[in-house]
């Protein structure tokens, strides 16, 4: 797959020919983006010719509603990587700043989507490149007439829930992992390098390792989760704490994950997080041997899970 940045996409070129052009923000790539990607992938292989994903770099309501907290399921090399798993020909991820704001329905149409020459553009039933008086798919299916075929991809939803990235995003956050799982395809994950934290873990007899992560990575709420974790290739079962080290009064919030059957020194690697299931809150407990007390159990509760997965 071959992936394009375009700073300033008005120059009137042409990135490709006859191309079916796929339209969205994708965070998450979740399975309602996987079902729009698939649909596109059997009209481009019918006729020939190449999948197209046109993308941003930021999502619209970060800059329009001046949202400086919004929070992203996927970093931008995480959805990278997932497109490359949907077999798409050209990833174009279009830098989202004031001036593409400011693009009228009719421009973004002429300026950006024709570069790609398009037979055909796929779309969500929710789409929207900026505000959403403006920038909806009513626009886009006035001003698209006679230039394009356009499909819309109607909504999804699993067991009831819509399945968006807004919802998995309050999923994640209320700690359900598991639904933003059902909901993604896959379980939730995050990168990030491993680096010293208070080193209590080790006094415990339970060293973690210390993930620093993208903080606009959206978190899941404090407590316990079952994890597993990848390091250099190799999966392992793990635990991962997400707080203050209640029983410590720390005033950081950080995430630490107890790797099962692992005892390298990693300090500086990066490692990626799978999230599956919430175990439980986070306790204050009133002494240290309540604490591994605890987490013995915990330990044995998560191991528990994953021999029955």
């Amino acid at each position: 797959m071959e992936t394009i940045l375009l700073d300033n996409p008005i120059d009137n070129r042409k990135i490709c020919s006859n191309a079916v052009v796929v339209l969205g923000f994708f965070d998450g790539v979740h399975i309602a983006h996987q079902k729009i990607i698939f649909k596109a992938r059997k009209i481009a292989d019918d006729k020939q010719v190449p999948l197209v994903v046109l993308t941003f770099d930021k999502h619209p309501k970060e800059l329009y509603l001046d949202d400086k907290n919004f929070k992203y399921i996927d970093t931008l090399s995480e959805k990278t990587a997932k497109m490359r798993k949907f077999n798409v020909d050209l990833l174009v991820v279009m830098t989202f700043n004031e001036s593409t704001c400011r693009l009228k329905p009719a421009d973004f149409i002429d300026n950006v989507i024709l570069m790609f020459n398009p037979s055909v553009v796929v779309v969500g039933y929710d789409y929207t490149y900026g505000p959403k008086k403006i920038a909806n798919i009513q626009t886009l299916l006035t001003y698209s007439k006679g230039k394009f075929d356009l499909v819309i991809e109607p909504e999804a939803t699993f067991k009831g829930v819509k399945i968006g990235s807004t919802e998995i995003k309050e999923a994640i956050s209320h700690g359900n992992v598991k639904l933003a799982a059902d909901l993604l395809g896959c379980p939730y994950s995050m990168s990030g390098v491993v680096v010293h934290g208070f080193h209590r873990g080790h006094m415990l007899g339970f060293p973690t390792a210390n993930l620093c992560i993208n903080c606009k990575k959206i978190l899941p709420c404090n407590g316990v989760y079952a994890t597993q974790t990848l390091i250099k290739g190799k999966l392992y079962n793990s635990m991962t704490s997400v707080g203050y080290n209640d029983t410590f009064n720390n005033n950081k919030k950080t995430i630490e994950t107890y790797i099962f059957d692992f005892c390298e020194d990693i300090y500086g690697e990066k490692i990626i997080l799978y999230w599956y299931e919430f175990i439980r809150d986070n306790i204050k407990f009133n002494d240290i041997n309540s604490l591994i007390n605890q987490l013995n159990i915990d330990k044995t509760n998560i191991q528990r899970y994953f021999d029955k997965k």
